[in-house]
């Protein structure tokens, strides 16, 4: 046997990628099943692969809507690829990584212990089973409070389904729902409903690593005697900081600036109340960083409004979460960078701490390779779809690669070969920066001894 195709000597990059391939495929042999979907739908085995992938990636951008083409059946199935395609990536991720330590040095090492916000290596699978038990009391909890208003309108049996469903996908941020075609729409004048889904997405996004930590400062605080909560949170680590402070100001500067662009805009804000039109461009601004839900109607935005679902999906979430995106470290990097490099340090800084050279070097080659895709998939979609609107042709790319799964009514359009590219787009903007990391750590550095170049810039 070639010694290539033995999985034995695959990369961990090479077994992320194809473990979500294979899942993918899969799912849409189960969700094209008889039994699997209502016997008045036209639908093709190619839709249903589209519509695994996107659950699997959990992406939301689905060729077909749950509730109105698959049966219980079938829907069970999609919320089987949702949750396992949320948490499965990050178990694969943290196994792996785990795995791939006893070949790098210390200092990589280090710098993955670093990025997981975790003091050692050991006890993994302590580790991943606290994962899956916070996982399961947060999206229990969600699907609780949404019972109080779904059960009353749907029925005991599919209210309880259906408030599961929209809690482990709102958990995963994967955007979908069993709800309709109006989907979270319906209930956007219910405040419990688009709060409890919203803090759903944040929490999801957050990363575990970082909600761990919150706890284990909870229960110091809660032990302390007196209690005093700035001495329980004064030694939070950088990771968890970095990660809230930018979730807190992409919340609510997107949320600022949504409510000031819309709030004049007949087709979104403009008739509602003020309370109204703060709590939905909140929602939007939670949810559009990855999940893709929302309150009212993305295509009816204003076109600086869309610039801003862009770059909120481009950021996505943290990292060791549910979200896609470039992540919100990533980001905060290359912008403590971009300040040393203005403020002529020597050393990216932030808070009085040295981030590592290798570690700003990832940040930068992730960077290259998102914005490298996107623009391929750009101009695939260019080329081969010119009669539409470029403007939601861009929107689609960048929906595909933040794996936020929002169209401007543009999927329905595109030829099998456009949606081939979104189907690569998503699988990339799922998998493609972890496998990117992977593929740097797992490079040994080769000194380089040549004459320096002098190179003009700008």
């Amino acid at each position: 046997m070639d010694k290539h195709l033995n999985p034995r000597n695959w990369s961990t990059s090479v077994i992320i990628t194809l473990s979500f391939i294979s899942l993918a495929l899969v799912g849409s042999i189960a969700l094209s099943m008889p039994f699997a979907t209502h016997p008045y739908t036209q639908t093709n085995f190619f839709e249903h692969f589209i519509t695994a992938v996107s659950l699997v990636c959990v992406s939301g951008i689905a060729s077909l809507p749950i509730g109105e083409t698959y049966t219980i059946f079938g829907q069970i199935i999609a919320l089987i690829l949702i949750q396992i395609g949320g948490l499965g990536v990050i178990t694969i991720i943290n196994t792996g990584l785990f795995y791939l330590n006893q070949q790098l040095s210390l200092k990589n090492q280090y710098l993955i212990q670093a990025s997981l916000n975790r003091n050692t290596n050991s006890n993994l699978f302590d580790f991943l089973k606290s994962i899956y038990i916070l996982t399961a009391i947060v999206e229990l909890t969600g699907s609780i409070i949404i019972m109080t208003y779904f059960i009353p309108q749907y029925g005991w049996l599919k209210g309880s389904f259906n408030s599961i469903f929209l809690a482990v996908a709102a958990f995963t941020n994967s955007g979908f729902d069993n709800i309709g075609s109006a989907s979270i729409q319906t209930f956007n004048q219910n405040p419990v409903i688009t709060i409890t889904v919203a803090l759903l997405v944040i929490m999801g996004g957050l990363g575990f690593s970082v909600w761990f930590e919150i706890l284990n400062r909870l229960e110091i605080f809660i032990k302390q005697r007196p209690r005093h909560f700035k001495l329980a949170f004064h030694n939070i680590s950088t990771h968890t900081r970095l990660v809230l402070t930018m979730t807190l100001f992409l919340l609510i500067g997107g949320t600022l600036l949504i409510w000031m662009v819309e709030h004049n805009n007949p087709n979104t804000l403009a008739n509602k109340p003020f309370p109204q039109q703060i709590l939905e461009s909140f929602f939007k601004s939670a949810s559009t960083r990855s999940a893709g839900y929302t309150t009212f109607s993305y295509k009816g935005s204003q076109p600086f409004t869309k610039f801003i679902y862009m770059l909120l999906a481009t950021i996505g979430g943290a990292p060791g979460g549910t979200a896609g995106g470039l992540k919100v470290t990533t980001v905060a990097i290359l912008y403590l960078l971009f300040r040393a490099e203005l403020m002529s340090y020597s050393k990216v800084i932030y808070n009085k701490r040295v981030v590592p050279d290798n570690l700003v070097k990832q940040a930068v080659m992730i960077t290259i390779f998102f914005i490298f895709i996107t623009l391929f998939g750009y101009g695939a979609l260019l080329l081969t779809h010119p009669h539409l609107n470029s403007i939601g042709l861009l929107f689609e790319t960048i929906s595909a690669m933040g794996t936020l799964g929002v169209s401007l009514d543009v999927t329905e359009h595109l030829n099998y070969f456009g949606k081939m590219i979104i189907l690569f787009l998503t699988l990339a903007g799922r998998v493609g920066p972890i496998t990117v990391l992977l593929a740097i750590l797992q490079k040994k550095n080769t000194e380089i001894h040549y004459s320096e170049a002098n190179i003009l810039i700008g």
